[in-house]
Order: C-alpha cells, then sequence, then structure tokens
C-alpha cells in the first residue's frame, strides 16, 4: 500500500512540475506572454471557388517571434489571393538566426522595413501552392500546383509600424501539378 501512495506522489510532482514550469515560462516572456502562434490569426474560412481556405491573416504582431510564431507570420505575409488564383503557404519549417543590423543589399527589398531595427535570417522549407478556380479544365481536387522549396531562406522584420513580418523565398523547388487545395492551415 505504501509503494502505491509513494507512485501516486510522484506523478502529483511530476504532473504540478510540468504543470507550473509551463506556466512560468508563459509568464517569463515566453510565447505565453505576448502572442501565441495559434492566438494571432482567426479561425479558417473557405473559398468555395477554389475549394480551398482563405489566406491566414494576422494580428499584430509587436515583438520579435519564436519559431512557432515566425511560421505562422510566414503564412500571414505571403499568402494571398489574385486574379492569377489563391497563393497559399503550408508545411513551413523553419529555424531563426542570430538576429543582425539592416543590410542594404540584402534587406532593401523587405516591405515598410524598419532601417534601424534588427532582423532575423530564417532558413527552412515550405509548400507553395496556387490555386485556380474550379472548372472544367481545372477541377475540384486537382485544380492547385504545389512547389516543394527546400533549402529557403528568408527574414523576420519589424517594420516602420512597429509590426513583425517574416517572408521565405528561393531555394530548391520541385513542382506537382493537380494537387488539392489546403483547407487548413
Amino acid at each position: 500500500m505504501a509503494s502505491k501512495n509513494g507512485v501516486r506522489r510522484g506523478a502529483l510532482c511530476v504532473f504540478m512540475t510540468v504543470l507550473f514550469t509551463a506556466a512560468a515560462c508563459k509568464s517569463a516572456g515566453g510565447e505565453g506572454a505576448g502572442q501565441s502562434a495559434a492566438g494571432i490569426s482567426g479561425p479558417v474560412s473557405m473559398l468555395p471557388q477554389y475549394g480551398s481556405r482563405a489566406p491566414r491573416t494576422c494580428a499584430k504582431v509587436t515583438s520579435p517571434p519564436s519559431v512557432g510564431l515566425a511560421a505562422v507570420l510566414v503564412q500571414c505575409t505571403m499568402e494571398t489571393d489574385s486574379a492569377f488564383g489563391v497563393g497559399l503557404v503550408q508545411d513551413v519549417k523553419i529555424d531563426i538566426g542570430k538576429s543582425r543590423k539592416f543590410v542594404y543589399q540584402t534587406d532593401a527589398g523587405l516591405p515598410g522595413i524598419d532601417l534601424d531595427a534588427q532582423v532575423y535570417p530564417l532558413e527552412g522549407s515550405y509548400s507553395a501552392y496556387l490555386c485556380r478556380t474550379i472548372n472544367n479544365m481545372s477541377p475540384a481536387g486537382a485544380n492547385c500546383i504545389k512547389t516543394l522549396m527546400t533549402n529557403a531562406a528568408g527574414w523576420c522584420y519589424k517594420t516602420s509600424f512597429g509590426d513583425y513580418r517574416c517572408r521565405m523565398q528561393g531555394g530548391s523547388s520541385q513542382m506537382v501539378m493537380g494537387q488539392p487545395a489546403p483547407i487548413a492551415f
């Protein structure tokens, strides 16, 4: 009987440690102290003309992003609905490098960049989708081109309005035609 009580106390101790460690991390300036990756965008909405989700939109992020938050910001910054179709970003896997000062040769093309703020280099991969309107030439479930972007590079940067944006580009790519549209983030 004593060993069962010892196991229960041990399990309770582990549970409480995990619970309070997570709470302490969130209150000490971690992702929960500001904005979480899941908490900065609204629910998924659908675009029936493409059979896909709509481009992700995010609330203003005013602190340097974590890896999870940067992955969401890549979607919010890069996704668009245009005359050519809807462009979506999925499967974002990134690492964030050490922050550095603005470098004109690599950073001048970033829209709205704050020239005095730090820039965070990104590396990783993602899948880019271009989905066309569903019709007889582009049937539902096969109306998207999926491009796998491996070895991509990018940036997270602060704008002159105080919010952060993240974008990726380049790397090796592999295009696959006739793909179904993404329906989740």
